[in-house]
Order: structure tokens, then C-alpha cells, then sequence
């Protein structure tokens, strides 16, 4: 079975969130990089993501739920929803 690899979006890309997984040894990357704008729209981000075989990290669910809909072949959508949806 292969790591987790994650990609927190723009909604969810807190510098010390990516640090501290980062420094907890997990494989994290986070909007903006290398390969993704500050202001890439949410599907942008999705097949960013999906390109670079990452599950991708949100506050923003519902749209990504959707997206997830019409993007089929993704790595995965995780969520913190603070237990709202």
C-alpha cells in the first residue's frame, strides 16, 4: 500500500498546517507551488492534484463535491468540516 499523498488547497493552505504535517513526515503540498497559481479555481486545483496523484484537502466541500462528480478519476477528496456536513 502506497503513502497518502496530500495537497491542501487554497482555502485550507495555512503554512503552519503544511509544516506540521510536513515535519510529521507526511508527503504535503500546498497552493501556491510550482505547479499551481494562488488563484486557481477549484478545478484547476482538483486536477492539479489529481496529477500529481494527491488527495486533495478542503474547507470548501460541497463545490469539490461536485467537482469529485464530474472528475471521476481523482485521488481523493478529505474534508474538515467542523462536523457540519
Amino acid at each position: 500500500m502506497s503513502k497518502l499523498k496530500l495537497h491542501l488547497d487554497a482555502d485550507t493552505s495555512i503554512k503552519a498546517l503544511h509544516s506540521a504535517l510536513v515535519n510529521k513526515g507526511y508527503d504535503v503540498t500546498r497552493t501556491p507551488t510550482d505547479w499551481m497559481a494562488l488563484d486557481a479555481s477549484d478545478d484547476v486545483q482538483l486536477l492539479g492534484a489529481t496529477a500529481q496523484e494527491r488527495c486533495i484537502f478542503t474547507f470548501n466541500i460541497r463545490d469539490f463535491l461536485n467537482l469529485g462528480e464530474k472528475y471521476k478519476n481523482h485521488y481523493g477528496i478529505s474534508k474538515d468540516s467542523g462536523g457540519k456536513y
